[in-house]
């Protein structure tokens, strides 16, 4: 892994790729962030933005409260959910390496970020050699899911997508609840749909199929609440079947 100098001004280090901005999410999850959480933290309500595609990266943010999404818009304005944050993770550390933000973030719901410099931040990794053995690790286990994402997203159907997408909901956000766990927002059906790259009618009809089998449900405006286990059985089954036998495989 290549870290190039910077200034002798600094006396710090800088990001050259990639692959070690985006594990910075990672590391930060650790002790790391015990240092920085309890700073004066930045409100965001719902639907303001964090930060917008072009703008200055110089810092990255921890989520105290609340939900955020970071997504890539195209010059015709579709949009693609890259990953959902909620309290206690941190997002902006994409392309630290090239100054530039190249994603943006929206508050989904009323939220509080504490941002962090990005000076404060590699200070601190030049200083403790452990936290620095945790960040190549960490590259190494981002650059793995990044490679698990490109196949899916070139391989699997829209309705394989979208089960993903749920179970990984319920994983990170989900609440346990009578028969499986509740997403503690409203997510809707636009936002699952930028999630996994699909038309929202695609999506919204894939959804009343889930629904009609019992895997998923939940009330017009209202959280949705679902069962991984059998998500995850109804995720196997559609593997053993084939993408070309799967409805809803276009988006």
């Amino acid at each position: 892994m290549k870290v190039r100098s910077a200034t002798t001004t600094t006396n710090m280090f800088a990001f050259t790729d990639h692959a070690q901005c985006a594990s910075v999410s990672t590391l930060l999850r650790g002790k790391l962030c015990e240092q920085f959480k309890a700073r004066p933290a930045r409100r965001v309500p719902p639907g303001g933005f964090v930060y917008l595609k072009g703008a200055p990266a110089r810092s990255v943010f921890f989520v105290r409260s609340g939900l955020i999404k970071t997504s890539a818009v195209s010059e015709a304005g579709e949009e693609l959910i890259l990953q959902v944050f909620k309290p206690g993770e941190v997002l902006g550390e994409l392309c630290l390496c090239t100054g530039e933000r190249r994603e943006q973030a929206v508050a989904l719901d009323a939220s509080e970020l504490v941002e962090i410099p990005l000076p404060d931040l590699l200070s601190r990794l030049q200083r403790d050699p452990q936290a620095m053995s945790d960040f190549v690790v960490a590259v190494c286990e981002h650059l793995a899911d990044t490679y698990e994402k490109l196949w899916s997203a070139r391989f699997d159907s829209t309705l394989t997508r979208l089960v993903r997408a749920l179970i990984k909901l319920a994983a990170e956000l989900g609440e346990p609840s009578d028969k499986g766990v509740t997403i503690p927002h409203y997510i809707k059906q636009e936002e699952l749909a930028h999630l996994v790259g699909a038309r929202r009618e695609v999506v919204s009809s894939l959804l009343n199929r889930l629904r009609e089998k019992g895997l998923i449900s939940y009330p017009r405006k209202g959280r949705m609440k679902m069962d991984p286990t059998r998500l995850a059985t109804y995720l196997s089954s559609l593997s053993r079947t084939g993408p070309r036998r799967q409805a809803g495989r276009g988006k």
